[in-house]
């Protein structure tokens, strides 16, 4: 197994990880205003700190932890209208592009909210309002969801590359919408 393929394998054990956290974030969400609609309407008594939580935290880690999962099981929304007529091999360098460009915009995301989390973490920043909600701790999972996609995305740059230059698969393409290997990975299409 090349250092790729394991660096791939790694990377997927960790966006499983953050799928589960996502998944948890979401169910959180779901139990909160459950809990705070029966609260409201059967005890008049409505959780103040609900949807500040919800809105400051939980959505934002759902968010940005889904990200990576999410692109590694070609999940996110593609332009491939011209993948249909191109060779793999044409295929395989738009996804080298894709990575390397998209990789480049992360990584800045990443780089900027990491400092600017970590300015707010210093300060003490909190929001104003009835709970003083410190900043820093929804900020931070702007970099670590922006941080992990931009692992994933040179991941997948370099073993695409790799494919091309050694002709051993590292890493499948993407399927094309519609096409029966879509349909087949995702049951849907």
């Amino acid at each position: 197994m090349t250092l790729l393929a394991s660096l791939d394998r790694a990377l997927r054990v960790i966006e499983t990880v953050a799928s589960y956290l996502a998944a948890l974030a979401l169910f959180a969400i779901m139990w909160i205003v459950g809990i705070d609609v029966a609260m409201r309407y059967l005890f008049n008594r409505p959780f103040g700190w609900s949807y500040d939580f919800i809105s400051l935290y939980v959505i934002v880690a759902l968010f940005f932890l889904a990200l990576s999962p999410t692109f590694a099981a070609n999940g996110h929304i593609n332009v491939d209208l011209l993948h249909h007529a191109l060779p793999r091999k044409g295929r395989r360098i738009c996804e080298v592009l894709i990575c390397t460009l998209s990789a480049g915009f992360f990584g800045l995301l990443t780089e900027t909210s990491a400092a600017r989390t970590w300015e707010a973490y210093q300060a003490g920043d909190v929001l104003a309002g009835s709970y003083s909600w410190p900043t820093w701790a929804s900020l931070i999972f702007v970099p670590l969801g922006a941080g992990l996609l931009t692992l994933r995305l040179a991941v997948s740059g370099l073993c695409h590359l790799a494919t091309l230059a050694g002709g051993r698969e590292v890493i499948p393409l993407p399927a094309i919408a519609g096409s029966s290997e879509a349909v087949a990975q995702r049951g849907f299409e």
